[in-house]
């Protein structure tokens, strides 16, 4: 039975002083735990113990406990939601808890300890409706500029002002750089959505044409009118389908076909379109992934954490730099899968 009250506490003090020297580190350990459990005893140690180390681990104990209120506010305002409601509801409905939410999932994990907290099998499903409701609400973004530039009279400037405009000049920038293109090379980008920036931000800027892909109807249909809109058609094709429509017929002329394959962040799953991608790429074809891996972000979407499929050597992992949230992580196929055949 676990020890309650301050006033228990002398006697904890007295057998410090008593006990054989051996024991006082196990003692020490089992001590910890107590401590965490009686946060008020605690702060009454913390004069004996030293006011550094220990008020740290009381801020910590207590940003993670805050963290966790949090958490399971927005899950509670979250969980309810249909996938329909989420894209369809009055803005307002969704709009704050959007806001509060993508301010705490890029707040800083301090420490591996705070990650192991919330990375337990009970969060799992707390995360995924998280996730789903910011890709929904990503999706609703991305819709309303589409049919604001269809209705513009200046459409690059409605597209200009996109909340994330600038995170994607830097990541577009990132990829242009580590896939070693140049201008009239083509890509293809899986998970293009209903507005398809990556692509847009890549010819526009660098002159590579480009192919997209995406899997829902609605959303492929809107992307070729919005790049309709933009002059952009000539450049840039988007079809629907997802990564089981890249076949090897796209390779077949290596010089002439899709340079590159960058893979959306909200395109998943990772490991099973790594693995398709596997068997249909040339060797030696580059390809790049978008990841979250900065703060609660990761616990969002763990393919942070993904065994990377033998067949492909990892080049370089870019991390983010404002204003970009995601990680870069640049692939090659290296053959080896042929060996194993």
């Amino acid at each position: 039975m676990l020890l309650q009250g301050s006033i228990y506490f002398p006697s904890y003090l007295i057998f410090l002083f008593y006990c054989p020297g051996k024991y006082v580190i196990l003692f020490l350990l089992i001590s910890g735990i107590w401590i965490i459990l009686n946060r008020n005893i605690f702060r009454s140690a913390i004069i004996i113990f030293g006011d550094c180390m220990v008020s740290t681990i009381i801020e910590d104990l207590e940003l993670s406990e805050t963290t966790l209120e949090e958490i399971f506010g927005l899950y509670q305002d979250i969980r309810e939601l249909s996938d329909e409601e989420i894209l369809s509801c009055p803005l307002d409905r969704v709009e704050k808890t959007f806001l509060k939410l993508d301010a705490l999932i890029t707040r800083d994990l301090y420490s591996d300890k705070d990650f192991d907290l919330f990375n337990k099998p009970e969060m799992e499903p707390v995360f995924a409706h998280m996730n789903r409701f910011r890709n929904l609400c990503t999706v609703r973004l991305e819709t309303r500029y589409s049919n604001e530039i269809l209705a513009s009279r200046s459409p690059w400037e409605v597209l200009e002002k996109y909340t994330f405009y600038r995170n994607y000049l830097r990541l577009v920038q990132i990829e242009y750089e580590d896939l070693k293109l140049k201008p009239e090379d083509r890509i293809s980008f899986l998970g293009s959505g209903p507005l398809p920036l990556t692509l847009i931000v890549f010819l526009k800027r660098h002159g590579i044409k480009g192919t997209g892909i995406e899997q829902d109807p609605a959303r492929a249909q809107l992307s070729i009118k919005v790049l309709d809109k933009l002059g952009l058609s000539e450049g840039i094709t988007v079809i629907n389908g997802n990564h089981l429509s890249i076949t090897r017929a796209d390779f077949i002329d290596y010089g002439a076909d899709s340079k590159a394959l960058i893979i959306a962040a909200q395109a998943e799953p990772k490991k099973e379109i790594l693995d398709h991608l596997l068997k249909v790429i040339p060797e030696g074809c580059r390809l790049s992934y978008r990841i979250y891996e900065k703060g609660l972000m990761k616990l969002l979407n763990l393919d942070s954490l993904l065994d990377l499929p033998e067949g492909y050597r990892e080049y370089k992992r870019v991390r983010p730099v404002p204003p970009a949230y995601n990680t870069v992580v640049f692939l090659e196929k290296t053959g080896l899968l042929k060996k194993n055949e």
